[in-house]
């Protein structure tokens, strides 16, 4: 497995293009803005790009998603099963807000908890996240790629805007929940090793362990 992460945006969301490398598929991360970066990587990687996966609807993580649709008319979009309607509605996930345009998606592929999006061999698994957003969603795989960081994990989670280094993600936006946030985090992230990956939708990559451990909005185990 290979992962490239791009900051990309006004205010450098998190974008990770991750591809099996025996087959080639590849699937887009929260693509915040089309990144002709991210574009270069596929065609000089001979990627197919199967999926653009979101880990919610905010308009700071799907501002790309119609160029790269463009560009790749195959791709399906994913993303959590009770964030479609938030997808829908530009007042709701902030595009407007965000880009000074209103954004509507229909996602071709609604995920919940314990679905599968395969690339190739490897199995990334939906666990859904509600707080932050309604629908929101993480995307965990038992494999990791050592080259992103020169370390070794047992596993990578992408968390999206639900888990931060050492913070979480903001719930005074609509669809935001606070309790559910937090019951997201404690019962099913902190429910992955501690060895974890962790890459977020803004800032540094983290562990399960370190947040575990040191996060001041989420001390404490998974029951």
């Amino acid at each position: 497995m290979k992962i490239k992460p791009y900051a990309v945006g006004s205010i450098g969301t998190n974008s990770y293009l991750v591809w099996d490398e025996e087959s080639g598929e590849a699937m887009l991360v929260d693509p915040g803005a089309f990144e002709p970066a991210i574009e270069r990587e596929i065609a000089e990687s001979g990627l197919s790009l199967k999926y653009i996966a979101l880990t919610h609807g905010h308009g700071d993580h799907i501002g790309g998603v119609k160029g790269f649709q463009a560009a790749h008319p195959g791709a399906l979009l994913a993303a959590g099963a009770g964030e479609a309607g938030f997808l829908g509605d530009a007042e709701q996930n902030g595009s407007q807000m965000f880009f000074g345009e209103k954004i509507a998606l229909a996602p071709d592929v609604l995920l919940g908890e314990g679905d599968g999006l395969l690339l190739g061999a490897l199995r990334f698994c939906v666990i859904e996240t509600p707080g932050h957003t309604p629908g929101g969603v993480a995307f965990y795989i038992a494999e990791a790629d050592r080259a992103l960081t020169g370390q070794a994990f047992s596993g990578t989670a992408f968390t999206g805007d639900t888990l931060f280094r050492a913070s979480v993600g903001r719930t005074d936006l609509a669809g935001g929940d606070f309790a559910a946030l937090g019951d997201s985090i404690r019962n099913k992230l902190f429910a992955l090793p501690d060895d974890t990956l962790v890459l977020p939708g803004h800032m540094d990559a983290t562990t399960i362990g370190f947040e575990r451990k040191h996060n001041p909005f989420v001390r404490g185990s998974a029951d």
